[in-house]
């Protein structure tokens, strides 16, 4: 029986989860500070998935209706679920961690599932070319993409983008698309070589997502009162059902390391305040890459150091049909994205933006001008609602601002250590790669009916857009750096503690960004079985 010890219990976490719970020699314990929604939150959301929308209590609905709310950081404003914040709550893992100027201080998350109780669930692999400084390609990779989508729901269908986003495993049909969705798409259909000559693809979105149940209740975005949308802790129920982990709430790792051959990590109860070791045979850290790179740099003692740290920097864009669709707030949907627009600037789509786009919800009304939330600004309103599509688009990290990260020694004994998250602020305006999506973006508007509003475009702050990580990125050769990780996420002064969350990625494409997270976890965990046996 080999012992296996996985810290934290977000995408990573299940994806090693995943592959270790299929070998029957491995003995898998999962430690997790676990944080969960408020027992009253939860009694309603039960009370809502055993009913039909028309019999939910509207007291229940704006229970958990809760829109996003602004916390400071440029960019869009924080998601609830299912009315709470706690996702985000600091319970502990965020003591300590400052943010320089707007750079977003809510980046490691105590939630039992982690930030997949708030994600997009957008799920598509990287293009071929985005592996090429890894030290794996996109075909060892296609194995371990087809075991993740065997192990979640997936809605997705054969489209435009298929040929470089090949869609692996057996999907489901998406729900019917709004009217907007619709139209774009068929337009794309009549002008596709004419678009994808100029580098844009339009297909549709690949999500996390069991569709078959869905009601289109348009809950979406702030929680879907049936679970049907995938979060990690999804995975983590049913592997502690089926009695292949064990685990462990209420503990925050606070060091890491291995005597011996024998690794080791020390946690703080979080109810007592008393330590606890805890040894295992391999040790998985996937606290997410600002958690992992605090817990390693702290346990080796590098204070007082930049490390650098890639991101997917995120935009917004706002676009305008001039075709009105009917009032959206009438239609019945899901309120995932439902379509994705590609801009490649390359043949070989290596420097690629994604673009997600949104149908209607309430926090698209919410974001009008305070005088169109008005009685005499309502008609206006409305007509605008009618041609309005919401745009979250990403950039590759080669081409976004980067973030530091700076670890100060702990202010008392057994605490985590300061951080200091700091980065490079640009305006939409100064960023070239941005600059040359969005005159794709106006090339292809004529054809597609979607127009962006170039001065309303904007880049959100650092640590904004949650796809980060690299700062012990993966290399082929040992000697590229003291921070560096090899194939197994393993540095060279452990030989079994492996860092599987995006701490490890050598870069952060643009292209969705958890699908690539669990299935590296998956196969770390899976080559690294073999390597005690």
């Amino acid at each position: 029986m080999t012992r296996s010890l996985i810290v934290g219990s977000g995408p990573a976490a299940a994806g090693a989860a995943i592959a270790l719970s299929q070998d029957c020699s491995e003995q898998v314990t999962v430690l997790d500070v676990g944080n969960q929604l408020e027992p009253d939150q939860r009694t309603i959301v039960e009370r809502m998935s055993l009913g039909l929308p028309e019999d939910w209590h509207p007291l229940d609905v704006d229970a958990i209706q809760v829109q996003p709310s602004p916390v400071g950081a440029k960019g869009l404003p924080q998601k609830r679920s299912y009315g709470s914040d706690y996702p985000f709550q600091d319970v502990g893992q965020l003591h300590g961690v400052t943010g320089v100027d707007h750079v977003n201080r809510f980046i490691v998350s105590g939630a039992y599932g982690g930030l997949s109780n708030v994600w997009g669930s957008q799920v598509m692999p990287f293009t071929s070319a985005a592996f090429s400084q890894w030290p794996v390609d996109s075909t060892v990779m296609e194995g371990h993409y087809r075991a993740i989508l065997s192990e979640i729901p997936f809605a997705a269908e054969e489209d435009a983008l298929a040929p470089r986003f090949p869609l692996i495993g057996e999907s489901a049909d998406l729900p019917p698309l709004a009217p907007r969705t619709t139209a774009i798409l068929s337009a794309f259909d009549r002008h596709r070589t004419a678009l994808e000559r100029i580098g844009v693809t339009v297909g549709r979105a690949r999500l996390a997502f069991s569709a078959g149940p869905c009601v289109r209740c348009g809950l979406c975005m702030t929680g879907c009162p049936y679970s049907l949308i995938y979060s990690s802790a999804h995975t983590f129920d049913r592997l502690r059902t089926s009695e292949r982990v064990d685990y462990h709430d209420g503990l925050l790792v606070i060091e890491v390391g291995q005597t011996g051959d024998v690794p080791y990590v020390i946690a703080r109860d979080m109810r007592t305040g008393s330590h606890h070791t805890f040894e295992s045979d391999r040790i998985y850290l996937a606290l997410g890459a600002v958690g992992t790179t605090r817990l390693v740099l702290s346990s080796l003692k590098v204070f007082h150091q930049d490390v650098e740290l890639s991101e997917s920097a995120q935009f917004l864009a706002p676009m305008i049909s001039t075709r009105p669709t009917n009032d959206p707030r009438d239609d019945e949907t899901f309120t995932l994205n439902q379509f994705n627009m590609v801009v490649s600037l390359d043949d070989d789509w290596l420097n690629v933006s994604q673009i997600h786009f949104y149908p209607y919800n309430p926090a698209v009304a919410d974001a009008l001008p305070a005088a169109l939330r008005t009685r005499l600004g309502g008609p206006i309103a409305g007509q605008l609602l009618r041609r309005i599509t919401i745009g979250l688009g990403y950039l590759p990290s080669w081409e976004s601002p980067t973030m530091h990260l700076r670890v100060v020694p702990p202010s008392g004994g057994g605490d985590l250590p300061g951080i200091v998250v700091s980065g490079d602020e640009r305006t939409a305006a100064g960023n070239w790669m941005l600059r040359r999506v969005a005159r794709r973006m106006l090339r292809a508007a004529p054809k597609l009916d979607l127009w962006p509003l170039l001065p309303m475009a904007s880049l959100s702050a650092p640590g904004q857009s949650y796809h980060f990580g690299g700062s012990f990125p993966h290399r082929t050769s040992p000697t590229d750096g003291p921070l560096t990780t090899d194939r197994y996420g393993r540095l060279r002064v452990w030989s079994r503690v492996h860092m599987i969350d995006a701490s490890v990625f050598p870069t952060v494409p643009a292209t969705t960004f958890t699908l690539t997270l669990m299935a590296n976890a998956h196969r770390i965990a899976t080559e690294s079985m073999g390597t005690l046996k």
